[in-house]
C-alpha cells in the first residue's frame, strides 16, 4: 500500500499500525481491522483494513467510529471494491484506498480522475459470454491479455469481450489491470481464492433439462456424468448430455419426444449457456460442472467429495 500511495501521491509516504487506538474501541475490531496511522506531507491521519469481507453498512459505521475515538480523518484500505460500493463512498465522501487501482482522499483534495471513474452500465446477473471468458482465462492461466487477444481466443468480437471487460469490473472479479492504457486480464495464483471470492456472482450454465425415454447418443457430456468422467464416482443408469443454444435446434432435442414421469429415462440433457470443450475430450469444463449440479444432487455426499477432488485436480493444482 504505501508503494502505491507514494506513486498516486507522489509524495514520500509513511504507515504504521497503531495498537493504541484498540483500547478505545470494543473488542471485536481487533478481529475485524488492521489499523494504521498514516502520514503524508506531514499531515497525519488513520486508515483501517478490514480483515475479511464486511459489508458497506458496517464499513460506514466502523470507520467513523474509529475516526472519532483517534481525532484524526481516517481513510479505508481495500484490496478490492465493487463499482457500486465506490459510488457509494464518493457519495457520502467517505475516503477510501484501493490497492493498485484508486486513491480518493478529499480531506487533502486528491480524487479520483475521470478516467478511473468511468461511467459502467449495472451488472445484476453476469452474462454466460462474460463467465466463459472467465473460466477460460482461469484454465490457460491468462497473464496481461487484452481484449483484441481475448477475442481472438474466445471467436467473439472485441466489442462483445470490451462488455465482458465491463462486467468483470462492475462485478469486482478481481483479474482486472491497467497496461498503459488498456485493460488486461491477469488470472491470480491462488485460484481457489479467486473462486471463493467470486462465486456469489456466478450462475448456473443450465438453462433448461430435457428427459428422454430413449438415448439420444449425443457426444457432449455435462453434468452428473462429466463429473463422473473427472472421478470415480459411478454414473446414473443414463447418461446426462450438453447441448448449447446455437445447437440445439440441429440436435432433435426440441422436436423428441420427453419421457413421461412414469417411464425409465434413456438420457438427460442440458441446454447450456455456453460450452468449454475441456481438454478437447467434448466434456463440460470442472467450474462448469460445479455449477450444475442440482440441489438434489448436491445432497448427496458423495457428489460434494467428488466436485472438490475434481477441482482439486483438474484446476486449483493444474500446471
Amino acid at each position: 500500500m504505501k508503494d502505491f500511495l507514494e506513486k498516486a501521491l507522489r509524495q514520500n509516504v509513511t504507515i504504521e499500525e497503531d495498537n493504541e487506538v484498540y483500547g478505545k474501541l470494543p473488542l471485536v475490531y481487533r478481529g475485524r481491522y488492521d489499523l494504521f496511522k498514516v502520514k503524508t506531507n506531514g499531515l497525519l491521519w488513520m486508515a483501517i483494513r478490514p480483515k475479511s469481507e464486511i459489508r458497506l453498512v458496517m464499513l460506514r459505521k466502523d470507520r467513523a467510529r474509529v475516526e472519532k475515538a483517534a481525532g484524526l480523518n481516517c481513510a479505508l484500505f481495500l484490496d478490492r471494491a465493487t463499482f457500486y460500493i465506490k459510488e457509494k463512498l464518493m457519495e457520502e465522501g467517505i475516503p477510501f484506498v484501493i490497492e493498485g487501482k484508486q486513491v480518493y482522499l478529499p480531506f487533502i483534495g486528491y480524487l479520483l480522475s475521470n478516467a478511473n471513474n468511468r461511467e459502467l452500465e449495472p451488472v445484476h446477473l453476469i452474462s454466460f459470454l462474460t463467465q466463459k471468458l472467465l473460466f477460460a482465462a482461469i484454465y490457460e492461466r491468462w497473464n496481461e491479455v487484452k481484449a483484441s487477444d481475448a477475442a481472438d481466443r474466445l471467436g467473439v468480437s472485441r466489442m462483445s469481450v470490451s462488455r465482458c471487460f465491463d462486467e468483470l469490473e462492475y462485478l469486482n472479479i478481481d483479474v482486472l489491470s491497467m497496461k498503459g492504457k488498456s485493460r488486461v486480464i491477469s488470472v491470480p495464483d491462488d485460484l481457489k481464492k479467486l473462486w471463493n471470492q467470486c462465486a456469489g456472482v456466478l450462475r448456473n450454465p443450465v438453462i433448461r433439462k430435457f428427459v428422454f425415454d430413449k438415448d439420444m447418443e449425443l457426444n457432449k457430456k455435462a453434468g452428473i456424468s462429466a463429473l463422473c468422467e473427472y472421478s470415480l464416482l459411478s454414473d446414473n443408469d443414463y447418461p446426462t448430455y450438453a447441448v448449447t443454444k446455437k445447437e440445439i435446434k440441429d440436435s432433435g432435442v426440441k422436436t423428441s419426444r420427453q419421457a413421461g414421469s412414469s417411464e425409465d429415462i434413456g438420457c438427460v440433457v442440458l441446454e447450456l449457456g455456453y460450452f468449454i470443450d475441456f481438454g478437447g475430450k467434448e466434456m463440460q469444463d470442472p467450474l462448469s460442472v460445479a455449477l450444475s449440479m442440482t440441489e438434489e444432487e448436491r445432497a448427496d455426499e458423495r457428489v460434494g467429495i467428488s466436485i472438490n477432488e475434481m477441482l482439486e485436480e483438474y484446476v486449483w493444482s493444474r500446471d
